[in-house]
């Protein structure tokens, strides 16, 4: 396994100054008013607002690319892909929160190719607090393999948008990122038999 437990991202990460996501959420009613307190006091006591939780699906936190020969064993790997790990943040504001997210992606070339490179593509969805995919982006990199070890890395600064009124909490919502993968890719990393 390549990637430990799910975690909320409750530490600020860098502005992203690669793709952006701008997720369509409607807005959310919320109360205002301090409870028939002084305001100083109402914000004393307000709950700090927290970031939604990003979660890396196992079935999409890895690909391996085979040859075109239809082989699937390791003599058949073109490349593997991983998610190994992520940072990042959040910062509310008045159009609602803005998480910024660094994707640490992992590669290998594998036995079949002397390719410099691999290609891959990747998904960043937004959920809502019921858990349905409400926005979803797919995103394209590539990763140069080390002339000696056959290995490569690349992080992702990414940045989604996360409209909600002002002081609604975006701890219910969810952030899922994963391989995008064919259907094949997903059965090979769906199938409980595999040796690699």
């Amino acid at each position: 396994m390549f990637f430990g437990p799910d975690r909320n991202i409750g530490t600020l990460g860098r502005k992203a100054r690669g793709a952006l996501l701008a997720a369509i959420i409607p807005l959310m009613a919320a109360c205002s008013g301090t409870g028939g307190q002084p305001p100083a006091a109402a914000e004393a006591n307000a709950v700090p607002l927290a970031c939604p939780r990003v979660t890396i699906p196992e079935e999409t936190r890895e690909v391996t690319r085979f040859r075109a020969s239809g082989g699937r064993d390791l003599t058949d790997v073109m490349s593997r892909a991983a998610v190994l790990d992520y940072t990042g943040g959040c910062e509310y504001g008045r159009d609602g929160v803005t998480v910024n997210l660094n994707l640490v992606l992992g590669a290998e070339r594998g036995p079949a190719t002397r390719d410099t490179q691999g290609a891959y593509r990747y998904f960043v969805a937004i959920t809502d607090p019921a858990g349905r995919i409400i926005a979803k982006r797919e995103f394209d990199t590539t990763i140069d393999f080390s002339p000696n070890v056959g290995r490569g890395g690349s992080i992702e600064e990414l940045q989604q948008q996360i409209p909600l009124a002002e002081g609604v909490s975006a701890a219910s919502y969810g952030v899922v990122v994963g391989f995008q993968l064919d259907p094949a890719e997903l059965e090979f990393n769906r199938n409980p038999q595999r040796s690699f």
